[in-house]
């Protein structure tokens, strides 16, 4: 065998091993559970800046006192003055440099105190800063994301995702919120606020928080998969280039050179093109997520602008799902997401576009669909679901927000979806609204 076939069958075994050692490695890191490792952030009341407060400022008798301030430890009694009473404790996390705490690294927090009472649960806000919507010197412009937090195993720590908190809905109203700001967020928490449960109307009621802990991957699936995908990319290129260098010094004397390029392309594309559709798929529902629907939104965005080819858009949202999550359980609730989800792409074209908007809501793109044909699509849809076997034990249902473009702006049309859909929730929900 000549020297140079010898060399070249030598390289290729160490191109083969290499994109065997790296395909290994992608699939531990993608099957290696990611809370091996994990970052920790905890604080403790009793070293910040707290204050106590009843609801008189919203016409209640409600009355909180101290019973050992530098503990913080607090009492509420509940007057029924108001339909809702309440009592709150509110600490402050802004530090010396004005700033808030950043909880975007973090996907699970940790309550831990003690309680004395009847209640099953407390309402805890994660009050968010940002410019978007915060004014300097009124507080209440902070964005109030909210849980209902279980209360009864308080003493042991009670835990919480940070993906199950919700922008309070009376807050988005209040402030005129857009859509595309109505999700949660948490790069700037200045306060941290605890109240009493919304089902509460009297009642004495002593609380302690004692400390609260924050946990969180050192790595998201998300950067993960865009990681491996870049390291492929970069791995394969360098390869190539090797490749290439060695091809052109043996003046490419063979055409297995020529085809193994062309495989090694291949397998580039086939696993830029995995990794990439990962990024864009929502790992739950398996629809798009906000990534993966951007360029169709895009490109219908685009075609409405050179040629006025019609799109409507849909918002989704699950009637009660929260009772859900708390009534069976959060598998239970990603159970009917995968449902639903899978009814709705199901009983829409090959040409539309379904995605998962972010908690219960989804979102429905209909390219080259009428106002009229849109709301004719929801109305079926609204129906299939009422009708579908989703859940053994409780009916599923949905309200639909109905809007077409009519103008070079997709902001618009969102705030005209999401207004519809409001419309729907205010009256009655599991009903479809157009704003025409």
């Amino acid at each position: 065998m000549p020297a140079t076939r010898l060399k070249n069958l030598h390289a290729l075994s160490r191109f083969d091993a290499t994109l065997g050692l790296l395909a290994l490695l992608s699939i531990i890191c993608v099957l290696t559970p990611k809370d091996i490792v994990t970052r920790k952030l905890e604080i403790r009341p009793s070293e910040y800046q707290a204050s106590i407060a009843g609801d008189r400022y919203s016409g209640g008798k409600s009355e909180a006192s101290w019973v050992d301030e530098k503990a913080r430890r607090w009492r509420c009694i509940l007057s029924d003055a108001i339909y809702a009473p309440y009592c709150s404790f509110q600490i402050s996390t802004i530090n010396e440099n004005w700033r808030g705490l950043d909880l975007r690294a973090f996907n699970k927090m940790t309550i831990v105190g003690e309680y004395l009472g009847e209640a099953n649960y407390i309402r805890v806000y994660l009050r968010n800063r940002h410019p978007r919507y915060y004014v300097l010197g009124d507080e209440t412009t902070t964005k109030y994301n909210q849980a209902e937090v279980p209360i009864a195993n308080l003493r042991n720590g009670v835990g919480v995702r940070l993906q199950d908190f919700e922008v309070a809905d009376w807050w988005l109203v209040q402030k005129k919120i857009p859509l595309k700001e109505s999700h949660p967020e948490f790069n700037d928490v200045i306060y941290i606020e605890f109240q009493t449960s919304s089902a509460l109307h009297s009642g004495t009621h002593e609380i302690q928080i004692e400390k609260i802990i924050w946990q969180g991957n050192y790595i998201s699936n998300e950067t993960l998969y865009r990681g491996i995908a870049l390291v492929w990319a970069a791995t394969i290129f360098l390869l190539l280039l090797l490749r290439l260098t060695r091809l052109k010094a043996e003046l490419q004397s063979t055409r297995n050179y020529q085809n193994e390029l062309e495989s090694i392309n291949k397998l580039l594309n086939l696993q830029n093109k995995q990794f990439e559709d990962l990024a864009k798929t929502d790992q739950l529902t398996g629809l798009l997520n906000r990534i993966g629907i951007r360029e169709p939104l895009l490109a219908g965005l685009n075609a409405w602008k050179h040629t006025q080819t019609p799109m409507a858009f849909v918002l989704i949202d699950l009637d009660y799902f929260k009772m859900v999550n708390d009534r069976y359980g959060h598998d239970v609730g990603d159970q009917v997401l995968r449902k639903s989800a899978e009814l709705v792409r199901s009983n829409v074209r090959e040409s539309d576009y379904v995605a998962r908007w972010g908690g219960e809501e989804f979102l429905l793109m209909l390219p080259d669909t009428s106002l009229t044909q849109a709301e004719q699509i929801a109305e079926m849809l609204r129906s299939k679901l009422e009708t579908a076997q989703i859940h053994t034990a409780t009916t599923i249902t949905a309200s639909f927000g109905v809007a077409a473009l009519k103008e070079d702006n997709l902001d618009n049309l969102f705030k005209a979806a999401d207004d519809a859909l409001y419309k729907a929730k205010q009256n009655g929900r599991n009903c479809v609204y157009t704003n025409g």
